[in-house]
C-alpha cells in the first residue's frame, strides 16, 4: 500500500491512497469465505462450496461491493498510521474506479486533521508563585481536629441544648394545611449535632433552648430552591420531644493524650509531624497552581485555533466525565438535571468554553513535547496501566493489550507525554514573587488539611486524564472478556 498526502486548506488534507492487487484479492477471497458460510447452496455444506458458485449465486458486483465495504475502513486505517496522520472526523472518502483483483484499487479520503499549535515564548517565562506557608493557627486546627475524633459525649442535664450540643430526639412532621403526616418525617432517637446543619436551620434554631424531657410543637417553611421539589414551600408542623442532651469532651492535648492517640510520644513530636505534614499538602497545592499558571502563560503566547469538533467532543467528555461523578453517588444525572433547571445539552454548553480552553492547552502541550523530542515510551504507559492493575483482578499485559485493542493505548501514550511537556514546561519557567493581595486571594478559600495532600488542587486546569483513559480501556476490556466468555458457553 502507498499513501501520500496533500496538505488542503486549514486543517484538511487529503489522503491518496493505492491499494495493490494482492492485498485487494486477499479482501475479497475473504469476503467469498465468510459469505459461503452464511449463504445455504443445495448440494454443498456450510462454507464448502467453491467460489465460482458462490459468484454466480450472489453476483460478483454484490460480492465486490460487500468486499469493499469490509476492506476500506480498515485501508483507510493503516494508511493514517502510514502517514502519522491525526484525523478528528469522519473522512470523505471518494474513488474513481470499482474494485480489481488485477488492478488493484485507488482512493481519496478527505479529513480534518488535528492542527498544529504555533508556539510563542515557552521557555523561561515568569510566572507567579506562591510562597508556602503554615502558620501556628493552622497546626493547632489539625491537632483540635484529632481532639475532636477521640472526644466522648457527655450527658447534659444542667442546662439547655446549645449549638455545639447532640440532641438526642424525636420528631414527626405534618402538612400544615392538611393536617396529613410528612412521608418521610418522622424518627425516634435521632442524634442530631445543633448548628452543623443536618436539618432546617429553623428546626435546630428551635430545639436550641428546649431542655431534657421537654416537648415542643412548632412550625417551618421549607425553602422554595429545597432539594426535594414536593417539599418546597410547603409549610410543616413539627411535634418535637427532646429525650436527653450531650455535649463533647475532649481530652486534654498533653503528652499522655500523644502517646494513646498517636506513633509520638510527646506533643512537640506530633506538632512538628503535623506541620511537616501541612507543609507537603501545602507544596503540591501551590505546585499545582504553579503548573496551571505555567500552562496558562504558555497556551496565551500560541496561535492555534480549535476546530468545532473537537471543542464539541472535548464538552461531550467532560459532561460523561460529570454524569459518571453523579452515579457514583448514587445519583441519576436525569434527577440531577431535573432538579437544576438543565439537561445533557445544556450543560455541554455550558462547559464549551471550558472545553475549547483545554483542548487549546492540549494541543500546546502536543507541540511543546514535539519541539522538545518528549515522548512516551512503553515502559512509561505499562507503569501507568500498573497501578490500576494494583486494584483490578487482571494482569496489566493484559490490561494493555485491551489497550490496543480499543485504540486507548495511544491515547494513555499521549497523555503521559503531555505531563511530561507539562513538568519540562514547569521546570524551565522562572518563579517570580507573587503580589500579596492576589496571594491572599489564592488562598483564602483554602482549608488546610493533612488528607489534602492526596490530590493536588488545580490539577483539573492541568489537560490530561491518564487514568480515565486507562479505567474506561479495563472497563472496556471487562465487558469484551464476558462477552467472549457467553460465546463460549453458547
Amino acid at each position: 500500500m502507498t499513501a501520500n498526502v496533500t496538505k488542503l486548506e486549514e486543517n484538511k488534507v487529503r489522503l491518496d491512497v493505492e491499494v495493490p492487487p494482492d492485498a485487494v484479492r486477499k479482501g475479497v477471497e475473504a469476503k467469498i469465505r465468510e459469505l459461503g458460510r452464511q449463504v445455504r447452496v443445495p448440494g454443498f455444506r456450510p462454507g464448502k462450496a467453491p467460489r465460482r458458485v458462490i459468484e454466480n449465486r450472489l453476483g460478483r458486483d454484490y460480492i465486490m461491493m460487500e468486499a469493499l465495504q469490509e476492506a476500506l475502513p480498515t485501508w483507510y486505517s493503516e494508511a493514517v498510521v502510514e502517514t502519522d496522520l491525526r484525523p478528528i472526523d469522519r473522512p470523505d472518502i471518494n474513488f474513481d474506479d470499482p474494485l480489481s483483483e488485477e488492478s488493484g484499487f485507488k482512493f481519496s479520503a478527505t479529513v480534518e486533521v488535528r492542527p498544529q499549535a504555533k508556539l510563542g515564548e515557552y521557555k523561561g517565562v515568569e510566572v507567579p508563585r506562591r510562597e508556602i506557608e503554615v502558620s501556628d493557627e493552622e497546626v493547632d486546627a489539625q491537632l483540635e481536629e484529632m481532639r475532636g475524633q477521640f472526644a466522648t459525649l457527655a450527658a447534659v442535664e444542667d442546662r439547655p441544648a446549645a449549638e455545639g450540643d447532640f440532641a438526642i430526639i424525636d420528631f414527626a412532621g405534618e402538612n400544615m394545611t392538611t393536617g396529613q403526616p410528612l412521608e418521610g418525617g418522622q424518627a425516634e432517637d435521632y442524634m442530631l449535632e445543633i448548628g452543623r446543619g443536618e436539618l432546617l436551620e429553623d428546626f435546630e434554631n428551635n430545639v436550641v433552648g428546649m431542655k431534657p424531657d421537654e416537648r415542643k410543637r412548632f412550625g417551618v417553611t421549607f425553602p422554595a430552591d429545597y432539594a426535594e421539589a414536593s417539599l418546597q414551600g410547603q409549610s410543616v408542623l413539627f411535634n418535637v420531644h427532646l429525650k436527653e442532651i450531650k455535649e463533647r469532651d475532649l481530652p486534654e492535648l498533653d503528652d499522655e493524650f500523644v502517646k494513646e492517640a498517636s506513633e509520638f510520644e510527646t506533643l512537640d513530636e506530633l506538632r512538628a509531624a503535623v506541620r511537616e505534614q501541612l507543609e507537603g499538602a501545602a507544596e503540591q497545592r501551590v505546585s499545582g497552581e504553579y503548573r496551571a499558571r505555567v500552562l496558562e502563560v504558555v497556551a496565551g503566547n500560541a496561535e492555534v485555533e480549535v476546530p468545532d469538533v473537537m471543542a464539541h467532543e472535548k464538552a461531550h467528555e467532560m459532561v460523561e466525565s460529570f454524569e459518571r461523578s453523579i452515579r457514583a453517588q448514587g445519583m441519576d444525572p436525569q434527577q440531577y438535571y431535573q432538579l437544576a433547571g438543565s439537561n445533557h445539552h445544556d450543560f455541554e454548553e455550558r462547559v464549551r468554553p471550558d472545553a475549547e480552553d483545554t483542548v487549546k492547552k492540549e494541543l500546546v502541550l502536543d507541540a511543546v513535547a514535539l519541539a522538545e523530542n518528549i515522548t512516551a515510551d512503553d515502559e512509561a504507559v505499562m507503569h501507568e496501566i500498573g497501578h490500576l492493575a494494583e486494584e483490578s483482578d487482571r494482569a496489566p499485559e493484559e490490561i494493555a493489550e485491551t489497550m490496543r485493542a480499543n485504540g486507548t493505548y495511544a491515547l494513555l501514550q499521549e497523555e503521559i507525554s503531555r505531563q511530561k511537556a507539562l513538568d519540562f514546561l514547569a521546570e524551565n519557567a522562572t518563579p517570580v514573587e507573587m503580589p500579596e493581595e492576589e496571594a491572599e486571594e489564592a488562598s483564602g478559600d483554602e482549608e488546610p488539611s493533612i488528607e489534602a495532600g492526596e490530590e493536588t488542587p488545580g490539577a483539573e486546569e492541568e489537560p490530561g486524564g491518564g487514568e480515565a483513559v486507562v479505567e474506561a480501556a479495563v472497563e472496556a476490556g471487562a465487558a469484551g472478556t464476558q462477552n467472549d466468555e457467553r460465546e463460549e458457553k453458547e
